[in-house]
């Protein structure tokens, strides 16, 4: 009796000990078409001295980078936005992801499209004639505007 008892312990603690947080699956590897998107956008900051014209706005930025891997995208950031797979939560984002946030005056309207880098980066073309730059999801001004993110390419 002492021995099932002292079994049964054992099983138990042996259960308790693998349980605990459920760990996060790391996101599978970027595709080499993520890859090359993200080369392709990187293409057109001011630091990499760009042959490239700069993009009329974030849109026409995300369009011209996609369409050089032959990805068509519409031209508005609205449109882009009903595009692909929707991506359930900024922490599932991938390279290449397209990123979607609210205009300046903020709500639910989108009214800004960027490209998702890694680790919180993303790649836009901020305000028309400005040039193409990378920045943080998690500053201020875009966290609190970030909406969306939709998957186009795997």
């Amino acid at each position: 009796m002492k021995t099932g008892i002292w079994l049964l312990v054992g099983i138990l603690a042996a259960a308790g000990c693998a349980g605990g947080k459920a760990r996060r699956v790391s996101a599978p590897a970027a595709s080499p078409l993520a890859k090359a998107l993200i080369r392709t956008a990187r293409s057109y900051l001011p630091e990499e001295d760009s042959k490239h014209p700069v993009p009329k706005d974030c849109s026409d930025f995300v369009g011209k980078v996609f369409l050089a891997h032959e990805v068509a995208l519409p031209r508005s950031s609205e449109a882009m936005a009903i595009e692909g797979e929707e991506v359930g939560s900024s922490r599932d984002l991938r390279m290449a992801d397209l990123v979607f946030f609210s205009g300046a005056k903020g709500g639910r309207k989108i009214g800004h499209v960027a490209i998702y880098v890694n680790n919180g980066i993303f790649i836009h073309q901020a305000n028309s004639g400005e040039g193409v730059r990378q920045e943080s999801m998690y500053s201020d001004y875009w966290r609190k505007r970030y909406l969306k993110g939709r998957r186009i390419v795997d």
